[in-house]
């Protein structure tokens, strides 16, 4: 029972180191966000390969309304929705998928959103660069495999840009924008990134795992030391 107790103790307290890593790597991650945040904006062309993700980008072109698809899951201020995300036609060349925002679920389908298909003709937008994602665990939702002859995904679990090229007619850039806030802009879609840059729960955790290692070897002292008396009171 020692050996049990003395095990999970240090484990506990493993956890709680390892939590308390977690947080000094999630502190300096936000340090490389926060400098990436505050530089100029990228201007975006045909030529623009892999950036990194948060790095502020710029871009003029049209957006093409028949190849929009919607990203499926997504919550606003508590509501079910999805999130709109539009090929933006550079004027430059090439084209990159532009998240627009979030819209109800309920008028999330191709015929539905139709009046969020704005604006029309050349258009400037400023946001941040996302990187492609895909599922990464089993136990997450799959999106099925694209495919040049099969029928035209328009919802999607995943931003997953080398999926979602298979189905536009047109070369797309590796990544996506997500549009930086606009004042005045019309209520939905609801658009403008927010970067989550706090500490997270690690410390927290840290502390949980700490206590419940010194509770564990508090506590089984106390009650080694209970059997102990009941033992010699026994013998008397």
């Amino acid at each position: 029972m020692a050996v049990f107790v003395l095990a999970a103790s240090a484990g506990m307290v493993g956890l709680g180191f390892w939590q308390l890593a977690r947080l000094r790597e999630r502190q300096a991650s936000n340090i490389e966000i926060r400098a990436r945040l505050a530089q100029p904006p990228q201007t975006l062309t045909a030529a623009t390969g892999e950036l990194p993700e948060y790095q502020p980008v710029q871009a003029q072109g049209t957006y093409d309304f028949a190849q929009e698809i919607v990203l499926k899951n997504r919550a606003h201020d508590g509501q079910p929705g999805v999130h709109v995300l539009t090929p933006l036609r550079l004027a430059a060349g090439g084209a990159v998928l532009v998240d627009r925002g979030w819209i109800p679920y309920l008028e999330a389908d191709a015929v539905a959103r139709t009046p969020y298909q704005q604006p029309t003709g050349l258009v400037a937008v400023i946001g941040i660069a996302r990187r492609s994602q895909s599922r990464s665990a089993p136990f997450l939702p799959a999106d099925p495999t694209a495919s040049p002859t099969g029928p035209r995904l328009d919802a999607w679990f995943w931003p997953d840009i080398a999926q979602i090229q298979i189905q536009t007619p047109y070369r797309l850039l590796p990544f996506y924008i997500e549009l930086a806030p606009v004042p005045g802009a019309p209520a939905l879609p609801a658009g403008g990134y927010e970067v989550d840059l706090s500490d997270g729960p690690h410390l927290s955790y840290a502390i949980q795992w700490f206590s419940f290692s010194l509770i564990l070897l508090v506590g089984s002292t106390v009650l080694w030391r209970r059997g102990r008396r009941r033992a010699a009171a026994a013998e008397n």
